[in-house]
């Protein structure tokens, strides 16, 4: 998507692409909108309407760095489909280049693990002041809400605006189990 005039901060880039996230829900017959690089054929326009954790990260950051050199090798590894590297989607970033080893506020690519090779999660957060904003795919519920799709956590269906910052930090983000993560450029 060619933009001009100003150039557009990384949450306005990734705030731009999530009203077409509107409709999806959480499952594994994945499908892609057209726009997305790198990924199967098959994949793109399935119907299904279907998204799941890691293939929306993978999604969104292929929309909001175009330039990055997607292609099917790396959407296997990020997928993990080999099983050799539980932090595979956070080495793809680095390699792509969208992803550097920094801290501080901004947007973070997160996997988390509950064990080795159980319960994987991916998501991105964004980082501000000790809090962090997550925004995933998921089927889950949280703060009361029940959450089918792609969502910010505890508020609702993600949207082309930032909603307000949570009140919870990392550790209650990542629920306390063993993760990895790298900030985005």
């Amino acid at each position: 998507m060619a933009h001009s005039g100003p150039k557009l901060s990384l949450t306005d880039k990734i705030c731009l692409h999530l009203d077409e996230w509107g409709g999806y829900s959480y499952g594994h017959a994945v499908e892609f909108p057209p726009d997305v690089r790198g990924v199967p054929s098959s994949l793109l326009r399935s119907g299904t309407k279907k998204i799941d954790c890691s293939t929306f990260t993978w999604a969104l950051l292929a929309q909001v760095f175009p330039d990055a050199k997607w292609s099917l090798d790396y959407y296997k590894r990020y997928q993990m489909w080999d099983r050799k590297d539980m932090w595979a989607p956070i080495r793809v970033a680095e390699e792509l280049g969208i992803g550097k080893d920094e801290h501080g506020d901004g947007w973070y690519l997160y996997q988390v693990w509950k064990g080795e090779w159980e319960g994987g999660h991916s998501f991105l957060g964004f980082s501000s002041g000790g809090r962090l904003l997550v925004l995933e795919a998921t089927r889950s519920r949280r703060n009361g809400l029940l959450h089918n799709g792609v969502v910010w956590r505890g508020i609702g269906p993600a949207g082309s605006q930032l909603p307000e910052m949570p009140e919870y930090c990392e550790h209650e983000a990542t629920r306390g189990l063993v993760f990895s993560k790298v900030k985005l450029a």
